[in-house]
């Protein structure tokens, strides 16, 4: 029996650093939810996962930029639509005007409201405009994390056919086909930009839960193993105090 290198004692406090070690980070995963809390747990997955966290940032981004484009849009097919009204109502107003049967002073009359209705349609081009931007043109918008291929274009640009009393019919048809061609132009791009922000939408879904499965811990299962390690330094504890009550047995022998 030896008394100076008490090796039962020694493997048990071994022992006992090793299931603390393990209990402490099962605790640290536990209490932060995270399988991966710090780099030294799994470099190479912690890498995967800020890539992931990035990209599911980047993709939130791009489908409000996207969302904003539609509003944008909207504001641009709301000035279009009341421009496309006012120009009905002038090409009433020349039908009316260009009838012999008017006398000067209604075709005076008319002639006004045809100029006075081209002032306002002009007015409402002008100040249709998002955050200072205006509508009625080219607009990209970058609805993804790539370079390549991230963006989407809509020609919103409207060119407005001015309409004076001395207009006729055809120019009135002029003024409004440039109006209808730019509000189709703006619905192709409504939709392409609602299916936009759905598939980015569901990316994110789908990259986030990646990353779930990499950066977060399954309590269930890390909790099983707190309990494990738990109870291992427990009973390393209880190996350490036999194998010291050992070194008290020599005693018997001095007696």
């Amino acid at each position: 029996m030896r008394i100076n290198t008490n090796v039962g004692a020694i493997t048990a406090s071994r022992n006992i650093f090793v299931n603390n070690m393990a209990t402490e980070n099962s605790m640290r995963k536990l209490s932060s939810g995270l399988k991966i809390s710090r780099a030294a747990d799994d470099a190479a997955g912690l890498s995967i996962a800020n890539k992931l966290r990035t990209q599911s940032r980047s993709l939130t981004q791009a489908a409000s930029n996207a969302e904003q484009g539609n509003a944008m849009l909207q504001i641009a097919e709301g000035a279009a639509s009341t421009i496309q009204r006012i120009i009905e109502r002038q090409k009433e107003l020349i039908t009316q005007k260009e009838s012999t049967g008017n006398n000067s002073t209604v075709s005076a009359t008319l002639g006004t409201e045809i100029a006075t209705l081209q002032t306002e349609s002009a007015r409402i081009l002008a100040d249709a405009d998002f955050q200072g931007a205006s509508v009625f043109a080219s607009l990209t918008f970058q609805v993804s994390d790539s370079s390549s291929n991230g963006t989407v274009t809509v020609n919103a640009a409207l060119t407005l056919t001015s309409l004076s009393a001395s207009s006729t019919l055809a120019n009135a048809d002029t003024a409004l086909d440039a109006v209808n061609s730019t509000l189709a132009n703006i619905g192709a791009g409504q939709n392409v930009l609602d299916y936009t922000v759905q598939n980015l939408k569901s990316a994110v879904v789908n990259v986030r839960a990646a990353e779930s499965t990499i950066r977060d811990v399954d309590m269930a299962e890390e909790m099983a193993t707190f309990t494990k390690n738990n109870i291992l330094t427990q009973a390393a504890q209880a190996m350490l105090s036999q194998a010291n009550q050992g070194s008290q047995n020599v005693l018997q022998l001095l007696r």
